[in-house]
Order: C-alpha cells, then structure tokens, then sequence
C-alpha cells in the first residue's frame, strides 16, 4: 500500500520531473500543495489525478487539431 501523504522528494519522482521544476510549478500555483514546518506535503492521489486529467486533455486538444 503506498502512503498517500508524500513529501517532495516522492512527488517528484512520482511525476518524474525535478526538484527545480517542482519548486516552479509550486510558485505558480499549478500544483496544490500544504507546506507544514517548512516542508511540501503532497496527497498522491491529487498528484496522479492532476496528471491523468491534464493527459486526458492534451489527447483531446491533439484530436481536434
């Protein structure tokens, strides 16, 4: 069973992208996020359906082009 709260670390290799693109992507507020005592905390699940959702449109906008 994997764990549902993840930290950084995890939530990048989840995504496979890097730390710098993370912290990016957290200033810009594309990926929601809780950061408690100086820490990101990610939920998995909204990682993996932020990504599924986001697929799922880039496959529909190339359909229509």
């Amino acid at each position: 069973m994997s764990k549902e709260i993840i930290n950084i670390d995890e939530a990048c290799q989840l995504l496979q992208i890097k730390h710098r693109t993370m912290y990016q992507l957290l200033k810009n507020g594309d990926i929601p996020a809780v950061k408690i005592g100086g820490q990101w905390r990610f939920s998995r699940k909204v990682l993996l359906d932020l990504f599924f959702e986001q697929a799922k449109e880039f496959e529909s906008n190339k359909k229509t082009e």
